[in-house]
């Protein structure tokens, strides 16, 4: 038997609620050469039963029932049982257009793609936001900055994958970090030299109102793994992603300090960041504009831009910052 030339690996815990509708519009794919891994990370509410009433139903789906053991784990499981030539991840609380694969395995085919990168859309109060990815970056290295920075979205549910690059380059997730899990799997793979192709269509339906997602549970467990990923990415990625980085550790503490796990105190204990580095990072552009703008006389209005600049900074002498 030969291999599908997609595997959609959808992870389950106690997502009784939404499982149906996400199962079924995978199932009903125009393109039907695919197969279906559900992974039961251990649900206690029924989901793991649906997931085997459709594995008799239809051949190409597969179950695999595990401890829970958290998403990375789960997802683990996934890719290494997966046999497609790409391979898709698929939230359980999700669902997805009729089209998507077929869509997304034809821009693959046609332009040889080791990444195909799909718009979605952000359902939320019975409406469906477009949400474009749109980059004018052509290196996957380069991607993976954007990425960082949220310019383009971390998740890998609009990405169909070459699924060899998981083997070839030993990616993997790592077991106890659910938050950013995803990022940490692009991470690994885009500072290679990959093809990463763009299609501006949309076909996830990204469910933003799952109230026990772990995105919207910010709790001293997710703190946890919060700085847990941090840490991962500054040991994963070369020196070149490092004021990436920078602006991901800063928003890390804000939001650590806006749930109180951090107090005023160790603030800048905690993934210390200088304040100088993320505003060149976000503003250097503007900067470099203010310079030019000086050399051929436009001195009064670079000043202002200067000034509204360095008053910005002035923030970093709070005792609340490490500055380099």
């Amino acid at each position: 038997m030969m291999s599908p030339q997609i595997s959609v690996i959808v992870t389950v815990y106690n997502t009784k609620r939404f499982l149906t509708k996400c199962i079924e519009s995978v199932l009903s794919q125009t393109f039907t050469d695919f197969e279906l891994l559900l992974i039961d990370d251990g649900s206690t509410d029924g989901s793991g039963k649906i997931c085997d009433v459709y594995a008799e139903k239809d051949s190409r789906v597969r179950v695999f029932h595990k401890e829970n053991g958290g998403v990375a784990s789960a997802r683990q499981l996934g890719v290494d049982n997966a046999v497609g030539v790409y391979s898709i991840h698929v939230d359980a609380d999700d669902w997805v257009e009729e089209n998507m694969l077929e869509r997304m395995y034809l821009r693959a085919s046609k332009a040889h793609a080791d990444v195909v990168i799909a718009d979605f859309f952000s359902d939320r109060e019975g409406q469906s936001i477009y949400m474009a990815q749109k980059s004018n970056k052509e290196l996957s290295s380069d991607i993976l900055d954007e990425i960082l920075v949220n310019n383009l979205l971390g998740a890998l549910w609009d990405k169909l994958i070459r699924h060899s690059l998981y083997k070839e380059y030993n990616v993997h997730f790592f077991q106890g970090i659910d938050y950013g899990e995803d990022v940490l799997v692009l991470a690994q793979l885009f500072p290679k030299n990959l093809k990463v192709i763009f299609l501006h269509e949309a076909f996830y339906h990204y469910n933003g109102q799952n109230p026990n997602s772990i995105t919207r549970a910010y709790d001293k467990k997710v703190f946890n793994m919060h700085k847990q990923y941090v840490g991962t990415l500054e040991k994963l990625l070369p020196a070149r992603y490092k004021k990436a980085i920078a602006i991901i550790a800063f928003h890390a503490k804000i939001k650590s300090f806006y749930y109180g796990f951090l107090t005023k105190d160790d603030f800048c204990h905690y993934m210390p960041t200088s304040l100088h580095t993320i505003i060149f990072y976000r503003y250097g552009k503007m900067l470099k504009f203010c310079m030019l703008l000086s050399y051929f006389g436009f001195f009064c209005l670079s000043k202002k831009i200067w000034t509204y600049y360095k008053r910005s900074l002035s923030i970093k002498r709070c005792s609340l910052f490490s500055v380099s």
